[in-house]
């Protein structure tokens, strides 16, 4: 296959997770982002804050993709809140040209903000030079929690949001909540998030030991995604079908090695699963790398997403795209995305009863669980791939810019 020859036109995506030496650490979304504008012949370079000890800018090839780092120090230190200051006004002369030499040496002509956060002063304050537009997206709890204001610097990120030359969401529900919290940002735009064909994906064995008959739930282990109402739900389940396993694949997040984020939440719902009989038909697998997801996907019977609160979830695309029927909680971005009894089924919010009953109706009717599961998959492949969303963002990009970004505009 000949490679597209990369066009002039640089898109600097920024993010904030570490970003582990090899291309399959990326974020789901920046990774099909990335993979679809290097497809339409444009060049993406990747940049994330480096950890303390790394002054300097470091550089780091990835076949076409170059991944920049360097420290960003923060505005504010809570423990010295004057030496913090005083120590970022000194650094910020040196951070700022070294980003406005990166952005002029590389001809970034929009800079892509996966979330807000607040090392994105510097960017901000260079903007006000001259520099290129930011645009920035919105997800699930970033939103949530900025339509809430439940940052701990909610106005220095709220001034930072309102520097942005244009915001997304990858949600409708978090875009209007947003907007109405703040008025002023009247005018996001929806971006939805979008997958490749599933041909295309690596995938590879589990390697875990699955039971024969299983529905399977993803998701960090975590209150907010309910692990729990699925636990009580199971212990339905197992009373009219012993033989039918439900498999949790996901970790309980960390603030560091040993501190667990939800203290004693996954201790709660390992007891509970015992208390209720479930425990031996429910099997936690742990985090697997997403080529041993979509296998897993793959030989399960269904998908279950009791979460409380979501943007839109890559992994309720990627049942879709290997045609899985969904249950998921009756919350607003799902009701966007589902129509239930048709692509999907919705139940009320924490009722694990009807969780339960919405399983058992499905593996009660096995032709209406695989046309569930087709429908959701046509849906999929329709509204919701990643060329999609590549060319929403690009159509932005043209609107902010009037540069092509990947278009051929010659007569």
């Amino acid at each position: 296959m000949t490679e597209t020859p990369l066009g002039p036109n640089h898109i600097l995506v920024v993010f904030h997770t570490t970003f582990p030496e090899t291309q399959g650490g990326i974020n789901v979304m920046i990774d099909a982002l990335v993979r679809a504008w290097t497809r339409m012949g444009l060049r993406v370079s990747l940049f994330a804050p480096a950890p303390w000890e790394q002054r300097g800018l470091s550089v780091t090839s990835f076949g076409p993709i170059t991944l920049y780092k360097m420290r960003l120090r923060p505005y504010r230190d809570s423990r010295r809140p004057w030496r913090g200051l005083l120590g970022f006004l000194a650094e910020l002369p040196v951070t700022m040209w070294r980003l406005h030499r990166l952005m002029r040496r590389e001809g970034v002509d929009v800079v892509h903000f996966h979330t807000p956060r607040e090392y994105q002063l510097v960017f901000q304050l260079l903007s006000l030079l001259g520099g290129p537009p930011g645009v920035l997206t919105f997800h699930g709890t970033d939103a949530l929690e900025f339509a809430r204001n439940q940052e701990t610097k909610p106005g220095m990120l709220r001034w930072i949001v309102g520097r942005m030359a244009a915001l997304t969401s990858v949600a409708r529900h978090y875009a209007r909540q947003i907007e109405a919290a703040h008025p002023a940002l009247a005018g996001i735009r929806v971006i939805p998030n979008g997958i490749p064909p599933i041909e295309e994906e690596s995938i590879a064995p589990c390697g875990v030991e699955l039971p024969e008959r299983f529905w399977v739930m993803v998701g960090w282990i975590e209150p907010p995604k309910a692990q729990d109402v699925a636990v009580r739900a199971w212990g339905e389940v197992r009373r009219h079908a012993s033989d039918l396993h439900l498999v949790i694949v996901g970790d309980q997040p960390f603030v560091q090695p040993g501190q667990p984020y939800y203290p004693g939440f996954f201790e709660q719902v390992r007891q509970l699963a015992r208390d209720n009989g479930a425990d031996s038909r429910i099997h936690w697998v742990g985090s697997l790398p997403r080529a041993q997801v979509l296998n897993v996907l793959q030989r399960a019977r269904g998908l279950i997403f009791p979460t409380h609160r979501e943007g839109m979830p890559y992994v309720l695309l990627e049942a879709g795209a290997v045609g899985l029927p969904v249950v998921c909680n009756r919350i607003p971005p799902f009701t966007d995305l589902l129509e239930s009894g048709r692509t999907g089924w919705l139940t009320p919010d924490s009722d694990h009863q009807a969780l339960a009953e919405a399983v058992l109706r499905l593996e009660a009717d096995p032709v209406r669980r695989r046309a569930m599961g087709s429908a959701w998959q046509e849906q999929v492949r329709r509204n919701y791939s990643r060329e999609a969303m590549a060319e929403g963002y690009l159509v932005l990009f043209r609107e902010l810019t009037g540069k092509p970004f990947g278009r051929d505009d010659r007569p």
